[in-house]
């Protein structure tokens, strides 16, 4: 199966907000990235085979983009009119992307996406100046694995494990939930959540090991 099959799934299930937009268009590439690393995570393959490109906000699949960019109308009502014959595993790494990543705005995931090392790696690479080379922001499979899949496995990890271990902090109406056995809620983080910029209304907390705190 290729992205835009996906890319048509997460559009009927209205997650490209705002729709036929630049910022729609991010979230729904951001969306079709985490889902290649949540398969791979999960099942140890890819969800599809289209390649992913490090852009300046983040991961891309670029056929998508583009026919979201020039087309969006025209891939909506095709969206509308599918009827989707995904494989169990393919449906539930879909719906385990929209559990974690679908409330999210493009901004936040693009600033998910900025800490990943793969991206970065691939960013940095085709960069020559005023010049960026599309070939050489190409994202090899063999980078996320190498450098990202253990913080996605990690985040999959805290979000099967919320419910039952979880606490949640509430400041200026938005819910952050945490993992009080990971997490210490002190003085500086509450300031830090008291400041955060949400668009949400609510959020999870998680520590990672070369980031530190991270809020998604």
């Amino acid at each position: 199966m290729n992205a835009m099959e996906y890319a048509k799934w997460f559009i009927k299930a209205g997650y490209d907000t705002p729709r036929n937009t630049l910022e729609g268009n991010m979230k729904l590439q951001k969306l079709l990235y985490f889902a290649q690393l949540i398969h791979l995570a999960k099942y140890d393959k890819v969800l599809f085979d289209d390649p992913i490109y490090a852009f300046e906000h983040g991961s891309v699949v670029e056929d998508v983009r583009l026919e979201y960019k020039n087309n969006c109308l025209d891939l909506v009502t095709d969206a509308d009119l599918i009827t989707y014959d995904f494989t169990e595993e393919e449906m539930d790494t879909l719906n385990l992307t929209i559990a974690i990543y679908g409330d999210a705005s493009a901004e936040e995931l693009s600033e998910i996406n900025h800490f990943h090392r793969s991206w970065e790696k691939a960013f940095k690479k085709s960069n020559f100046g005023s010049f960026r080379f599309k070939e050489l922001a190409k994202i090899s499979i063999d980078d996320i694995k190498k450098y990202d899949l253990d913080r996605i496995k990690q985040v999959i990890e805290a979000f099967e494990t919320a419910d039952n271990n979880d606490e949640c902090y509430e400041v200026n109406g938005v819910k952050f939930y945490y993992n009080p056995d990971e997490i210490k809620l002190d003085d500086k983080l509450k300031n830090r959540l008291k400041m955060f910029p949400a668009t949400e209304k609510s959020y999870t907390i998680y520590c990672d090991e070369s980031q530190g705190i991270i809020i998604y």
